[in-house]
Parts: structure tokens; C-alpha cells; sequence
């Protein structure tokens, strides 16, 4: 196995591990859940980060935005309305902040600043 696929799988779990343990301790869902919810991230990650290491980076920041939110909006809502608002918050700063970071690295390396310093 190569060092890449090594170091992708370690993201996939990186990415995962938070995820489940607040379905787990958070929404209080029982074992089966947790199991299909694990099972189907780990496809989905796996498939992008073969396909795309791009789109894989795009969704590990969507999903550790998606849990953040709802950690914080806990306090003040009910967990369903928590992790539904810090997903939506989390869809919104992925469209908008993506490809503006993206774009402004792309420039950054074309223009070859960061090697003149």
C-alpha cells in the first residue's frame, strides 16, 4: 500500500471518528445507526478520495463544519434543529469558502510568492 493511501485512510478516519462519536454520544442513537452511518461515511470518503482528493478535502471540511455548528448551536437547540442549522451553515461556508480559498492559493502558487520568501 502505498504512503498516499496510507495517509488517506488515517484522514478517513480523522474525518469519521469525531462524526460518529457525537451520533453516538450526542443524538444518543442506538448501535445499528451508528454502525450504518460509520459504514456508509467510510464508502463515501474512501470513493472521493480515490476519485477525487479534492472533493474529499471539500467534505472533511463540510462535515467538521457540519459538526461544530451543531456542537455550539446545542446549547440552544433541540439536537435534530442543532445539527440541521450547523449543516445548512456548514453547506454555506463550503460554497462560498471553497473556491474563493481555492482560487486564491491557485494564485498565490502561480505568482510564486511563496517561494520567494
Amino acid at each position: 500500500m502505498r504512503w498516499k493511501w496510507r495517509l488517506g485512510l488515517l484522514l478517513i478516519a480523522a474525518v469519521e471518528v469525531p462524526f460518529l462519536f457525537w451520533i453516538s454520544q450526542v443524538l444518543e442513537a442506538p448501535p445499528e445507526v451508528i454502525l450504518y452511518a460509520g459504514g456508509i461515511l467510510a464508502l463515501v470518503l474512501i470513493a472521493m478520495l480515490a476519485l477525487r482528493p479534492f472533493f474529499f478535502v471539500i467534505l472533511g471540511g463540510w462535515l467538521g463544519g457540519a459538526v461544530a455548528g451543531a456542537w455550539y448551536f446545542l446549547r440552544y437547540l433541540p439536537p435534530g434543529f442543532a445539527l440541521g442549522l450547523g449543516a445548512t451553515l456548514s453547506t454555506i461556508g463550503a460554497a462560498v469558502g471553497f473556491p474563493l480559498v481555492s482560487r486564491t492559493l491557485g494564485f498565490v502558487l502561480r505568482r510564486g510568492w511563496l517561494l520567494r520568501r
